[in-house]
């Protein structure tokens, strides 16, 4: 099985020298490591780990990189293939879930690439086709989907789930993507306002306004906007009858006083 030892220094933009300085091992040590002929004791395993800040499972090759792992997303980002979904019934999830880490920035060079390419978009059409196009896309899935810097999960993955066609695995995929954005944003500011999580309304609105986009069926588009309308009803009814319900529960609680 073959290590990552090589892969994370590249990524750290690291010499074999300076990882043997940081370290204290010869350089000739480190690089027999890196092509696995020689193999590293175990105090030198969790010393290496603990350096590249990743479990020693992943370092030892096992699961499937953070490097496989965006390949795939990118496939299933141009991909067009309706995923049954048990949760909510979406169509696309994958792809529509993927596009909120693209960014403005890239959306706009993407553009501007391919106007001189005299293409007017490139999703989905054109996977492969333009390197350039795919290096924005994983640049920014390597900056903004935690996934990809999640080691410890990543060791979990065997890689023939990769090249399967389950959707199984998409949603588990999803599931794990989704549930990092919603912690992600829980722990850097309150999104909860009069007893309604504002991020979670919003990620519901906007996947039916994503599914609405790409809907070219009047009574499926009606009844999407419908659902939303419904959604701002109740919510707009859970904010009324907020102080309501906060009344009750200090009133309970003075009662048991």
């Amino acid at each position: 099985m073959k290590n990552r030892l090589r892969e994370l220094r590249k990524e750290k933009n690291m010499t074999l020298k300076q990882v043997s300085e940081k370290l204290g091992i010869a350089s000739n040590t480190l690089s027999q490591y890196e092509t696995n002929k020689r193999e590293p004791k175990l105090k030198t395993w969790q010393a290496l780990a603990n350096f590249f800040n990743v479990p020693v499972s992943y370092l030892q090759g096992i699961g499937v990189s953070s490097d496989e792992m965006c390949d795939y997303l990118l496939d299933e980002f141009y991909s067009m293939d309706e995923i049954k979904n048990p949760i909510n019934d979406e169509k696309h999830v994958f792809s529509d879930e993927l596009e909120r880490y693209i960014s403005l920035d890239t959306n706009n060079k993407i553009e501007s690439y391919l106007e001189s390419k005299d293409y007017e978009y490139y999703y989905p059409e054109y996977v492969g086709l333009f390197p350039y196009v795919d290096s924005l896309i994983k640049n920014d899935f390597m900056k903004n989907i935690k996934l990809l810097t999640d080691y410890e999960y990543l060791s979990t993955i065997n890689k023939d789930s990769l090249k399967s066609d389950s959707d199984t695995f998409r949603l588990r995929i999803i599931e794990k993507i989704n549930n990092d954005r919603y912690i992600s944003n829980l722990n850097s500011s309150d999104f909860v306002l009069y007893g309604v999580d504002l991020f979670k309304l919003s990620s519901e609105i906007d996947n039916k306004f994503m599914r609405a986009s790409t809907s070219n069926d009047k009574k499926e588009l009606i009844k999407l906007f419908d659902e939303i309308i419904d959604i701002l009803k109740e919510t707009k009814k859970s904010i009324n009858n907020y102080d309501k319900k906060l009344n009750n529960t200090s009133d309970e609680t003075t009662d048991k006083d």
